[in-house]
């Protein structure tokens, strides 16, 4: 339960799709059942220019962000690099759950049942078990965006360690909030040549109406990656921020109702169904 965005617009200097900028709530989900705001934020580095934002099962995405992280050779790697090495963990830690719930309270093991038992078991139970690992959902959702010498870059990785680049449409929002968002990126009518200022409005905006999902916190972070790095947005900016969505959120005005309740909308009918306005 929360949300996390991202979307990929022009750097400072004008390239397009030379920068992301990524936002989130701080709402924690504990093993589906408790949620709480945290203090840490959940756009976490994972190299100099590249960030990870989780949602779903905290703990498990924490640990594939912290292992990722680890397993990130020292010096210049792409973002690609990054998300492939995101995915041969997630695929690890995922098999590991499956063993320990799954084969492991049956006294089996994995191998054992694909490699030998499975001629000697019930085709209902073979079945069964065949259906459980297939199923088996890992909790976990996660963005990656950064930026290299091809520009920026955002990508979903979900179960079962598949990932998704965004580059067609360039924005994406996971968690329960996920709908919100992107329907309102998609009025911003966002692209990747967007500028940067535009865009953090844009992805601010976004994650605060997507605070009416359930489990979506009202904490905000966001976080830009240009060329020079990751660069987390101020506290103040933020206080400007959302008073700039305060205003842009205004209510309709009395003027603009007064011009509404002129209209004739009982007036002639003329069924001409040939020509929609």
């Amino acid at each position: 339960m929360t949300v996390c965005i991202g979307a990929v617009c022009a750097d400072p200097e004008g390239r397009v799709a030379g920068a992301v900028v990524v936002a989130s709530d701080r709402m924690v989900t504990l093993a589906g059942l408790t949620e709480f705001e945290h203090e840490v934020p959940k756009i976490t580095p994972i190299t100099g220019k590249a960030v990870a934002l989780t949602a779903g099962d905290a703990q498990r995405g924490s640990r594939l962000v912290r292992d990722t992280a680890a397993s990130i050779p020292s010096g210049t790697v792409t973002v690609d690099d990054v998300v492939k090495t995101m995915v041969t963990r997630y695929v690890d830690q995922r098999r590991r759950l499956i063993e320990a719930e799954i084969f492991t309270p049956r006294g089996i093991t994995e191998d054992e049942f694909y490699k030998e038992l499975q001629q000697k078991l019930l085709p209902q139970i073979v079945g069964g078990i065949d259906r459980q690992v297939v199923e088996f959902n890992y909790g976990a959702d996660l963005l990656v965006g950064g930026v290299d010498d091809a520009g920026g870059h955002l990508y979903v990785i979900h179960n079962p360690g598949i990932a998704t680049d965004t580059a067609p449409i360039g924005f994406r929002a996971i968690g329960s909030g996920w709908l919100h968002a992107m329907q309102s990126m998609i009025g911003f009518g966002h692209t990747a040549e967007r500028s940067l200022h535009e865009t953090v409005f844009s992805v601010y905006a976004s994650k605060r109406r997507a605070e009416v999902a359930p489990g979506v916190g009202r904490d905000t972070d966001v976080a830009v990656i240009v060329p020079g790095g990751v660069k987390f947005v101020a506290p103040s900016i933020l206080e400007q921020l959302a008073g700039l969505y305060e205003e842009y959120q205004r209510p309709v005005s009395h003027e603009l109702m007064q011009k509404v309740a002129k209209l004739s909308v009982l007036g002639e009918d003329t069924r001409d169904v040939r020509k929609p306005r």
